[in-house]
């Protein structure tokens, strides 16, 4: 639902405006769906602190026209009364729209904690079902999909259209068959073991984990891209192809973990790679080819302040986290990549050595506190008001000193919740509440009373 309510946003400015596009854009999508058994309508709720980072840097850009899209985070009072519109809504097309009538209606709203796409994939998980659409564009649910053993799951998106002629408001829509694009990567790969077989047995799951891990290379909501691997000089499918033989096996053992010692292999043929393609610059631009020195001092100039060992680790133990979150395997919500950029590819190496810590189970924060963990200065009245001036308390403040969406520091979890604690008995009781946790909703037409029944959905 989130990129409805952005497109809105971006194409409204009055409320009501919005909240009508909002509902017209839910109800087309369903009109051409035409869903038999059940709609699953999710908005994100708070999100793990490891895209908390990423949406703090976004957030921080300044906003070019009317409305702030940061009021299109939980525990805003603009998405609790989005919220209580957006079940009147569903009430409504269910006592009026026979294709409404006719299916179930399940609702997790922004009260809800986790991405919108999470809640989905994880319904689907664990539910019967034998044919399920899904709608968005984020990339996520393609790798989510992916990972996902049903054949018949569908992810319908729209299309931006500009064409002369055309009203700026149609909309087109594309379908991707997650089947067919696994099967596309079944037969790509399979040709591995062709004519000539590897030395291991062909397990095409373990290509998937292998491929979304990949696709991880170029970056994601919570970990930052390896430098320079969009150039076209680096071919990462290839470069796997190529290194599968002598990695023995997959780089992901068939408990789902990494296995460091393959991972390797791969970096070390992507850093030949990069320093090819590094030293080919340098010496057009300078005519010369860089010493030892000046190899160390420019890796010095990369990293700053950054520790490096550090942002390895990290690195390496985001990739983990990552599969792990996409399989919905993983309840560390606080983890965190504790950088701005990732390290170089030609310093991942010694990757045995590394430890990749056990992922404990951390709860998802309180909306109030992701609000302090994304909101720059400027959107603070999108506080409670006992908060917004905490953006100014010397123990914090440093954390919103800038507008700037590059470089921004990062938050010390321990001392923001703790200068929260000092106001939270300022909170007013509909404060309090905004800031708890609510339920998933279930909405079912009584054809017997006919009424809408509306209730607590258990999981």
């Amino acid at each position: 639902m989130n990129e409805i309510l952005h497109e809105n946003f971006e194409e409204y400015i009055n409320v009501d405006d919005i909240f009508n596009g909002i509902f017209d854009y839910l109800n087309e999508l369903v009109l051409m769906v035409k869903p038999k058994k059940l709609i699953f309508i999710a908005v994100d709720g708070v999100a793990p602190r490891a895209k908390m980072n990423r949406q703090r840097s976004r957030r921080f850009i300044a906003t070019n026209h009317g409305f702030d899209t940061n009021y299109i985070t939980p525990g805003t009072k603009f998405m609790v009364d989005f919220s209580n519109h957006l079940k009147e809504f569903i009430h409504n097309k269910i006592q009026n729209d026979e294709i409404w009538k006719s299916a179930k209606i399940v609702y997790s709203g922004h009260d809800v904690p986790g991405e919108g796409e999470q809640k989905i994939m994880e319904y689907i998980r664990n539910s019967e079902s034998k044919s399920d659409c899904i709608y968005g564009r984020d990339s996520d649910l393609i790798l989510m999909g992916l990972l996902h053993y049903k054949s018949n799951l569908r992810i319908l998106s729209s299309i931006k259209i500009s064409l002369h002629g055309i009203n700026k408001n149609s909309r087109m829509y594309e379908v991707r068959l997650l089947g067919t694009l696994r099967e596309k990567i079944k037969e790509e790969f399979s040709k591995l073991w062709e004519p000539k077989p590897l030395p291991f047995e062909f397990n095409f799951e373990s290509i998937i984990k292998d491929f979304i891990l990949l696709a991880l290379f170029m970056g994601s909501d919570f970990i930052p891209m390896l430098p320079n691997i969009n150039n076209e000089k680096f071919d990462i499918i290839s470069t796997y192809k190529e290194m599968l033989k002598e990695c023995g096996g997959y780089i992901y053992n068939d408990d789902g973990s990494l296995n460091k010692r393959r991972l390797e292999v791969i970096f070390k043929k992507l850093s030949i790679i990069e320093r090819e393609m590094l030293e080919k610059i340098k010496q057009n631009k300078h005519n010369k080819t860089e010493t030892e020195s000046e190899k160390l001092r420019w890796k010095k100039m990369y990293y700053l302040d950054q520790d490096q060992k550090v942002l390895i680790r990290s690195y390496i133990e985001g990739l983990q986290w990552v599969i792990s979150y996409y399989e919905g395997a993983l309840k560390s919500y606080r983890w965190f990549y504790p950088g701005h950029f990732s390290p170089l590819i030609s310093d991942l190496e010694d990757l045995e050595t590394i430890e990749i810590k056990n992922f404990k189970d951390e709860d998802y924060y309180k909306p109030f506190e992701q609000l302090m963990f994304v909101l720059p200065i400027r959107s603070k009245n999108l506080l409670p008001v006992a908060y917004q001036n905490l953006m100014s308390d010397p123990r914090i403040e440093a954390f919103y000193s800038t507008d700037k969406n590059d470089d921004l520091p990062f938050i010390d979890e321990t001392i923001l919740l703790s200068v929260l604690k000092s106001a939270e008995n300022n909170l007013t009781n509909e404060e309090k509440q905004r800031n708890e946790f609510g339920n998933v909703l279930l909405f079912e037409y009584d054809e017997l009373n006919k009424k809408v029944n509306m209730e607590i959905l258990k999981p």
